[in-house]
């Protein structure tokens, strides 16, 4: 074994994975790689032309759309290099050698064999990118979205704590050093401690929400997620996910069914209390403002949009979510709003 498998999932993203992948070709001059491509049955043109470009890619069919966790799975299982990068396909190498810097870098660090390495993903427009996370997303979260909350804690008594915890997000961007997680699109680290410890993605999961929980079970298990500034990828972001709605949709169910599995049953039922409570109040506080006459701004109105978005979610699926134990089998899932 030598060298980094790169794991990519493609789900219909053809122009994306062809650009990923000559990147990786043209750009990552001293690397020794392998590239698999786990495909979600996309029907399309990708196979041929990305063995144009790359003529040893490993292509696998999945033959379903068998969701983001169970594609990277059965990638996963197919590497053979000493250290596994796990890729969106939707990321672009833009400077020479940014995978192989990373990896070198990756190799300085302390406990390296138990540290998975990220590093700065940027919009498009070179642009800040919200990375890594220097806590995981939890019931805070949903009382801080409180309007009460927002009204008497953040205005009355001007506590800038927020405030700050987003300016220390955005600074740690710029700096290097460990961090609580990382998101899934760039996770690089030595693939025989991440086989050792078993860190698979949970296939209850179909999209969204899995990198959080894998990324929770990885720092439980004692790995290290270490964030490395001094290069950048560029990361387009969101790019298999189509319909606003159901993303909308999808994004909270997985983050639900993150915290039962993380979290526990009574913490989740406090934060879906929590998370009907704030969008009966701001519709309670909408009302009001349009019996005053108050024109609703253009947030405003979105805002009302997502209450009925999230009342359908919650009504579908809070109590499978909190009752049953697993959400998916061989080829379906349960939790999968774009159904």
């Amino acid at each position: 074994m030598s060298g980094v498998s790169i794991v990519i999932v493609n789900y219909k993203n053809q122009d994306l994975i062809l650009g990923c992948v000559r990147s990786i070709v043209e750009k990552e001059l001293n690397l020794d790689f392998e590239i698999i491509v786990v495909d979600n049955n996309s029907e399309d043109e990708s196979e041929s032309k990305l063995k144009v470009i790359y003529p040893d890619l490993k292509w696998i069919q999945m033959g379903y759309n068998s969701g983001f966790g169970r594609a990277n799975n059965v990638g996963i299982s197919a590497a053979s290099g000493e250290y596994l990068l796990l890729l969106n396909s939707d990321i672009l190498v833009t400077e020479e050698n940014t995978i192989a810097q990373c990896l070198d870098f990756l190799k300085t660090l302390p406990d390296s064999d138990q540290t998975i390495l990220g590093t700065r993903l940027v919009n498009e427009d070179g642009s800040y990118q919200e990375t890594l996370r220097l806590t995981f997303p939890g019931l805070r979260r949903e009382i801080r979205a409180n309007a009460f909350y927002i009204l008497i804690v953040e205005r009355l008594f001007k506590r800038k704590s927020d405030l700050k915890a987003k300016e220390a997000q955005k600074a740690a961007h710029y700096t290097s050093g460990e961090v609580t997680w990382i998101n899934g699109a760039f996770l690089l680290m030595k693939y025989s401690e991440m086989i050792r410890r078993e860190l698979f993605f949970d296939t209850d999961f179909f999209l969204y929400g899995e990198d959080t929980e894998w990324c929770w079970r990885a720092a439980k298990s004692g790995m290290k997620f270490y964030h490395w500034h001094e290069k950048e990828l560029v990361h387009f972001g969101s790019a298999s996910s189509d319909g606003r709605k159901q993303k909308v949709q999808q994004v909270m169910a997985s983050d639900w069914l993150y915290l039962r599995k993380t979290r526990g049953f009574w913490y989740t039922l406090l934060t879906l209390i929590v998370i009907f409570e704030n969008q009966v109040l701001d519709g309670f506080l909408h009302f009001l403002a349009r019996i005053r006459g108050k024109e609703l701004s253009d947030y405003a109105i979105l805002q009302k949009t997502h209450r009925k978005w999230i009342f359908e979610i919650l009504r579908k699926y809070s109590f499978q979510i909190l009752f049953k134990r697993k959400h998916s089998d061989e080829r379906s899932f349960v939790i999968n709003c774009y159904d």
